[in-house]
């Protein structure tokens, strides 16, 4: 769970001259939350990646580095979702602490769904392609998750409350371990937050109750572990990769789909350009709605996470009522 890293001449160079020992770093707002309820009493953590930027396209700045060198302990969720920050954290000082939440015991984990045609949302980002044809550009195969950062497994873990338990479960053991004198606060923090997680499941499902069943449309494969929770069907994904555009063949399947197949709603999300929800909704019933996998308007601290999946269930739920 834990992984020692050596130092480098690069975030040296960035440090403050003595190490702040109770630092401790999450990445993104929803695993600052829980972060920050396992600290509780204790001390707070810095939230590296700021909400309005996707951690898909995050770039470490020299400030950056220099929390991240500072910290005692480094929580992330791991390389298929922040890859900017891959090398950075193997360069870290030994004494540094790195957890990727992708690995900790308990978290449930699910390939990206590959059973339409997803190859159109794909690009090479080693390659200059402009004035290329889109489509040309976007065809990788057979392979689903060519040619961008995406593992086959999806990495927005957090949307399951039930891994949000185990991230907690093993944020209170990885921080009692470096900091062993608050090691009675962090256990019964965890405990609380895991009841709290626990109730969380009823109040969602009992949110989602009338409209479940209904097919809808996101930007791109991000909501896979809150439909797999909560018994979704699943919603058809613009593209796997928010940062490449899908070509005029996807585009167009995915017209045909909005025109046969009933989709009541398309979600998109704030950190990238709307503009193809609305061409592929264009002229239907299709609503369109806002849904941030990330929560990034909501305040950072403890109540972000339970204010993020109840928001997102209540979008689904206002979006999906006739």
């Amino acid at each position: 769970m834990r992984i020692a890293l050596a130092a480098a001449a690069f975030l040296l160079a960035l440090a403050p001259s003595a190490r702040a020992d109770t630092s401790v770093v999450a990445t993104i707002k929803p695993l600052h939350s829980l972060v920050a309820g396992v600290m509780q009493g204790v001390g707070e953590p810095d939230l590296l990646i700021p909400g309005n930027i996707s951690p898909h396209s995050f770039s470490l700045k020299p400030s950056d580095a220099r929390k991240l060198q500072s910290a005692r302990v480094v929580f992330w969720i791991g390389h298929d979702l922040e890859s900017a920050l891959e090398h950075p954290l193997e360069t870290l000082p030994a004494q540094a602490t790195v957890v990727s939440m992708m690995s900790v015991p308990g978290i449930t984990q699910r390939a990206f769904a590959d059973d339409h045609d997803h190859d159109h949302g794909h690009g090479d980002h080693g390659k200059d392609d402009h004035g290329k044809d889109e489509d040309a550009k976007e065809d990788h195969g057979s392979d689903p998750h060519a040619g961008h950062n995406h593992g086959p497994e999806d990495p927005h873990i957090w949307l399951d409350p039930d891994n949000g338990q185990a991230m907690v479960q093993a944020i209170a053991a990885t921080l009692s371990e470096a900091l062993p004198e608050h090691a009675e606060t962090f256990a019964a923090n965890a405990a609380r937050l895991r009841t709290e997680l626990a109730a969380l499941n009823g109040e969602v499902a009992t949110l989602l109750e009338p409209v479940w069943y209904k097919p809808f449309l996101t930007f791109h494969d991000s909501l896979g572990h809150f439909e797999d929770r909560f018994g979704l069907p699943g919603g058809e994904a613009i593209t796997v990769n928010p940062e490449i555009k899908p070509g005029a063949k996807r585009v167009a399947e995915l017209r045909r789909e909005v025109a046969e197949d009933g989709f009541v709603c398309a979600f998109i999300e704030p950190q990238f350009n709307p503009a193809i929800a609305e061409v592929i909704v264009e002229g239907s019933d299709v609503r369109i709605a806002t849904l941030d996998p990330i929560g990034s308007a909501i305040e950072a601290g403890p109540g972000q996470y339970p204010q993020l999946i109840l928001g997102i269930a209540t979008t689904l739920r206002d979006c999906l009522t006739d």
